[in-house]
């Protein structure tokens, strides 16, 4: 004779063993919150990615103009800024869109685009010394805080203001031959 078999349960604990009521709502219970998390998750994970191209299409979409002539080095910062924002109609402040424009000699001469600063997560100003001549090497990159909620694994960056994971979008070309 074991312990066990010997060892008799309380009355209350005996009549939970024997009834199954409720025994769905105990395992939602238990169940319910990480799987809303996870849930939440991957619908802010696709909401993330979705605006990284939406992102992407605009800088892409802006450089063009530069490509093409459209916009040249006598289109101003508040042109290129309005041409910009008209673009980011949806999931954007434009306001809190930080753009850097270069224009470089040669692919090497171009640099990395500023970074947020490490302690406070602000990012770098706005960088605009007007758009590229025909057959000059420009990169437009732009970088925008995006408010995190339920990623609490990731390697994020923190600020007085939350939790943010950097977009960040270079595009880097050549201005073709125009008139």
């Amino acid at each position: 004779m074991s312990f066990f078999s010997s060892f008799q349960l309380p009355k209350v604990v005996r009549r939970f063993n024997k009834s199954e009521e409720g025994v769905t709502a105990v395992e939602f219970a238990i169940v319910g919150g990480p799987f809303f998390l996870l849930i939440f998750a991957i619908i802010e994970a696709s909401i993330f990615f979705f605006a990284g191209q939406y992102l992407e299409t605009t800088v892409d979409d802006v450089t063009r103009l530069f490509r093409t002539g459209q916009f040249n080095t006598s289109t101003t910062e508040q042109e290129f800024r309005d041409e910009f924002c008209s673009r980011l109609v949806v999931l954007f402040d434009c306001d809190e869109v930080r753009t850097e424009m270069q224009i470089a000699a040669n692919f090497d001469d171009l640099r990395d685009p500023e970074q947020p600063d490490p302690t406070t997560g602000d990012l770098p100003g706005d960088q605009y010394p007007g758009g590229p001549d025909a057959e000059q090497i420009f990169q437009l990159s732009a970088q925008y805080k995006w408010p995190v909620f339920t990623n609490f694994a990731a390697p994020l960056r923190h600020s007085p203001e939350g939790d943010f994971a950097l977009i960040q979008v270079v595009a880097v070309t050549r201005a073709e031959p125009h008139n």
